[in-house]
C-alpha cells in the first residue's frame, strides 16, 4: 500500500532510514507533538500489517489523569487520515487497532515507572514534554522497551542544559540516534494566530521569547522563587569567581535523594557574607560516593547540614543513613529544622541578597536556583501553593537546609569584597 501523509521537511528527514532513537526539540509551534503523534500511528499500523503486535506507550514525566496526556493528540492525528482511522478503533479513554495487535498505553513516568516495567512488548515509548525527565527515569524505561526493532521516540522544549535529556541525548548521544532542532519557522502549516503571539511574546516578554519560540535554554522562569534575588547577585557581580578562603571552615548542605540526585553546596560564611565556594550533584550511587567526593575536594569541614528525614532507617540495611554517614567519617552533622516549605524559600531569600557564587564551580547550582518554580495547573491557568518538583529542586533543597540549618561560628574571615577588589 502507497499512502500520503504531511509532515513538516524536518520530521520527515527524521523518520527516514533505521533508528533506535528518535529526538527533536525547539520552541512553541513547530508542529512536532502533533508529528509524532501522527507517526506513532504511522508505525503502529505498520506493525500491526506486518502482523507484529506490542503495544506503543505514550509517555510523560508526570501524568495525573488522561487529560494531562497525549491521548486526545493522537486522536485527533488518527482522525485526519482516513486509512489510519479505518485501521484504528478509538474510545473516550482508549486507543486500540482493530485487529487487537496494536494498544497505546498513557502512563505518567514519575509515578508509574514500576508497572511500566511490568507491560509487555512495548514496541515503541514515545516521551513527550520530556525535559524535565529525570536520568533515573531514562535508565529504568529504556531496558523495558526491548522488543526486536522497537523504538523510543523524544520530543521537548529546552529549558537547561543541565536537564538528563539534553545531557543523554544531545551532549553524549549513542550512535543509533537521529535528532533534530525544529521551531516555528520549520513548520509550513504554523498558524496565522500562533503567529500573532510569537510576535506579541517577542515584543511583551523578551525574556521567555528565546525559551518559548527558538528553542533556547531558560535562563528568566516565569513563577521562580529566587529570580529577584538572582538577577542582583548577577548585577551586583556577585556571580564570578569566588576564592576558597583556607583560613574558613567549609560549610555543605545536602538534599538526599531516594532513587534521584543528591545535591551538596559547599558554603563558607565570611562576615555577613555566604561565599557558595563549591556544589556537587549526582545519582545512583551510594553514600560512599559522596564522601569520596568531599575528601577530594581538600576543604576544611565545619559542619555538614543534612534534611530531617536523614535519620529514617533504610529497610535492606537496618540503618539510617545518619548513621551510615557518621560510620564514614562525616561530622559533626546538623540537622536542619523541620520547617514549611515557604518558611524555607523566605530563609534563602534573606541569605541570597549576600551570597556570592563560583560561577564555574557552582554553575548547575546556580540554575537550580534560577529554575526553581511554583507548581503550575494547567487546567485553572494558575500557580500551584507547591513548588514544581524537577532537576531544579535537589538543589534548591539543599540552599534551603543551608538557609534554615546553619548557626553562626565565630571564625569569621575577611570580607569578600576585600578579597575580590577589582573583580567583576
Amino acid at each position: 500500500m502507497n499512502a500520503r501523509i504531511e509532515l513538516p521537511p524536518k520530521i520527515v528527514d527524521l523518520f527516514n532510514g533505521e533508528a533506535r532513537y528518535r529526538v527533536a526539540y525547539g520552541g512553541r509551534g513547530s508542529g512536532k507533538t502533533r508529528s509524532f503523534a501522527l507517526m506513532s500511528a504511522v508505525y503502529g499500523y505498520k506493525w500491526g500489517m506486518s502482523g507484529k503486535q506490542g503495544q506503543i506507550l505514550c509517555a510523560r514525566e508526570h501524568l495525573n489523569s488522561l487529560d494531562e496526556s497525549s491521548l486526545e493528540e493522537v486522536k485527533s492525528a488518527i482522525r485526519s487520515v482516513d486509512w489510519l482511522n479505518a485501521y484504528y478503533e478509538i474510545g473516550e479513554k482508549f486507543i486500540r487497532s482493530k485487529d487487537g495487535r496494536i494498544n497505546y498505553v498513557f502512563a505518567g513516568l514519575r509515578r508509574n515507572l514500576d508497572s511500566i516495567k511490568s507491560k509487555a512488548r512495548i514496541i515503541l515509548a514515545w516521551v513527550d514534554e520530556a525535559e524535565n525527565v529525570s536520568e533515573g527515569a531514562w535508565q529504568k524505561l529504556i531496558p523495558t522497551v526491548r522488543e526486536d526493532d522497537s523504538e523510543i521516540w523524544v520530543t521537548y522544549n529546552p529549558e537547561s542544559k543541565h536537564s538528563a535529556v539534553h545531557q543523554r541525548f544531545r551532549v553524549a548521544p549513542s550512535n543509533d540516534i537521529k535528532i533534530c532542532e525544529i521551531n516555528w519557522r520549520d513548520n509550513p502549516w504554523f498558524p496565522d494566530v500562533l503567529n500573532q503571539e510569537r510576535l506579541n511574546d517577542k515584543e511583551l516578554r523578551p525574556d521567555v521569547y528565546d525559551h518559548i519560540w527558538e528553542g533556547e535554554f531558560l535562563i528568566h522562569v516565569e513563577g521562580a522563587y529566587y529570580t529577584v534575588e538572582m538577577r542582583e547577585a548577577n548585577a551586583e557581580g556577585r556571580i564570578g569567581p569566588v576564592p576558597y578562603d583556607r583560613s574558613v571552615g567549609v560549610v555543605t548542605a545536602w538534599d538526599l535523594g531516594v532513587g534521584d540526585s543528591t545535591a551538596i553546596w559547599f558554603a563558607q560564611m565570611v562576615g555577613p557574607e555566604v561565599r557558595l565556594v563549591d556544589y556537587y550533584e549526582s545519582s545512583g550511587v551510594g553514600l560512599d560516593h559522596y564522601v569520596s567526593v568531599l575528601n577530594s575536594r581538600g576543604y576544611n569541614y565545619t559542619d555538614h547540614i543534612l534534611p530531617h528525614d536523614v535519620r529514617v532507617r533504610e529497610l535492606g540495611t537496618g540503618k539510617s543513613r545518619l548513621e551510615t554517614l557518621d560510620a564514614l567519617g562525616v561530622r559533626p552533622i546538623t540537622i536542619a529544622p523541620q520547617l514549611m516549605v515557604d518558611d524555607g524559600i523566605q530563609a534563602v531569600r534573606s541569605m541570597l541578597n549576600r551570597a556570592w557564587f563560583d560561577a564555574e564551580k557552582c554553575e548547575r547550582g546556580i540554575d537550580c536556583l534560577r529554575q526553581y518554580r511554583r507548581d503550575y495547573d494547567e487546567n485553572n491557568k494558575s500557580f500551584k501553593a507547591r513548588p514544581l518538583h524537577d532537576w531544579s529542586s535537589h538543589g534548591a533543597d539543599a540552599m534551603r537546609y543551608l538557609a534554615v540549618g546553619f548557626r553562626p561560628m565565630s571564625n569569621w574571615g575577611d570580607p569578600i569584597r576585600r578579597n575580590l577588589k577589582g573583580v567583576a
